[in-house]
């Protein structure tokens, strides 16, 4: 297991429910269900009973929501991590919400029909499907496949009664009538429970490379990009990091950049684009090599991607810019990181304008000052910035989320009609 996949001494992966002491969290009684039916009544004995419930996939993205002080039951969804149906024919795959991304790709590998799914949030191997349904978390792959909206054929879940709900349906084909699978996502469980979802599935590629390289400016970064964006090329991920200078090393002695480029298609397409890319590289003062192999390139990815110390009292922020804008937020982000020497590591998806934020060693005293430097950093680049995974007294100092216009108009009304005994936790405001 790699150092930044937490988990217990005994060796179990940690899911959100072990997470909610170091959150701020504390839960009177944890359920943890294995059946939908089950789910469901444990939410209608919540009901009548006036119980408050926190629903918990695998704690990546705790803090997309608001998280309670107190909360009289929190419901445990990694019992639910069962496939229900799989149609390879019309391209879709039915599972229950708690079980985990990686999970549902090694069931597709293990089914041998050459299919996979493109979602590949942070810490996929903990991050369950309904999670990232309700926290719309997303990784490197969105570039091409798009985020878990386009992917969700179908969801199936249950009201603050316990009744159930659904909508959409089990095939691509499927478009009739109002698209109501979206309705929930990124809602963080303050609407409903999430219990089933279908989704598309899709056939791997013939071929797969990733191409690895190294800037020492972030003018020549900066140039490289924009050159990427207007050529020809299609690559599925795009991802920017930073690394430390090599002393006595080409470049300067300050920060260099790490651009991991991922093409998947046919072989000699993707062997083209490859050599095409790395050309393009040298231009701009980059140098670095390319790589065969989906396996190496989902590998490569995932650990560019995900934060690099255990969980405690880690932080992560998700800002979002214009497209131009991601380098300059990019490089504003890490000067601020080194003033207010805070442990940080930075990812940037050029391609989507999102960037993901990870503060390792933060204190209540010192995390107010950086969550307010991150949101100006974000508001200077014309985008904002959002916590994704962080305790409560981290973010009790962030502030309104949303614009109060919406959630005054929308959210609050949503709320009021769907969960009008406040079962659920608050909808972001």
């Amino acid at each position: 297991m790699a150092a930044n996949e937490s988990a217990h001494p005994d060796g179990k992966i940690l899911t959100g429910v072990d997470e909610l002491a170091s959150l701020g969290v504390r839960a009177r009684n944890i359920e943890r269900p294995t059946k939908e039916k089950e789910a469901q009544q444990i939410l209608a004995q919540a009901f009548q009973e006036k119980h408050t419930v926190l629903p918990c996939g695998g704690g990546t993205a705790m803090g997309a929501g608001i998280l309670p002080e107190t909360v009289d039951i929190a419901l445990d969804m990694t019992g639910m991590n069962r496939v229900l149906a799989f149609d390879p024919q019309n391209l879709n795959l039915a599972v229950l919400g708690g079980i985990t991304i990686d999970a549902i790709n090694q069931y597709l590998a293990d089914q041998g029909k050459g299919f996979f799914l493109p979602l590949d949030p942070p810490l996929s191997h903990r991050a369950t499907i309904g999670g990232v349904y309700a926290a719309n978390s997303s990784g490197p792959l969105r570039l091409r496949y798009g985020a878990v909206r386009d992917q969700v054929l179908g969801v199936r879940g249950a009201d603050a009664l316990g009744r159930e709900i659904g909508f959409g349906g089990k095939t691509v084909k499927n478009v009739s009538g109002y698209d109501l699978t979206k309705f929930f996502i990124g809602s963080a469980g303050s609407l409903g429970l999430i219990t089933s979802i279908s989704f598309r599935v899709y056939p791997l590629p013939e071929a797969a490379s990733l191409c690895d390289l190294i800037l020492d400016a972030v003018e020549g970064l900066e140039k490289f990009l924009a050159a990427l964006r207007k050529s020809v090329w299609v690559p599925s991920a795009v991802t920017v990091t930073e690394i430390s200078a090599v002393p006595g090393g080409p470049g300067r002695n300050g920060p260099r950049y790490r651009v991991l480029i991922g093409f998947e298609g046919l072989g000699q397409a993707v062997e083209r684009q490859n050599r095409d890319l790395l050309k393009l590289g040298l231009e701009f003062g980059g140098r670095g090599d390319a790589r065969l192999g989906r396996e190496g390139m989902v590998h490569t990815l995932r650990s560019a991607v995900n934060p690099e110390w255990g969980s405690g009292e880690l932080l992560t922020l998700k800002i979002s810019v214009p497209l131009s804008r991601g380098v300059g937020a990019f490089a504003a982000l890490q000067k601020f990181s080194k003033e207010t020497k805070a442990e940080v590591k930075t990812v940037l998806f050029p391609g989507n304008g999102i960037l993901l934020m990870y503060a390792g060693n933060l204190s209540a005293e010192t995390a107010p000052r950086f969550l307010t430097g991150v949101k100006e950093i974000g508001k200077a680049a014309e985008g904002f910035a959002a916590p994704v995974c962080g305790s409560r007294a981290f973010l009790s100092a962030w502030g309104s989320r949303v614009e109060p216009s919406i959630h005054n108009s929308v959210l609050r009304p949503l709320k009021e009609k769907l969960d009008p005994a406040g079962i659920f936790p608050p909808v972001i405001s």
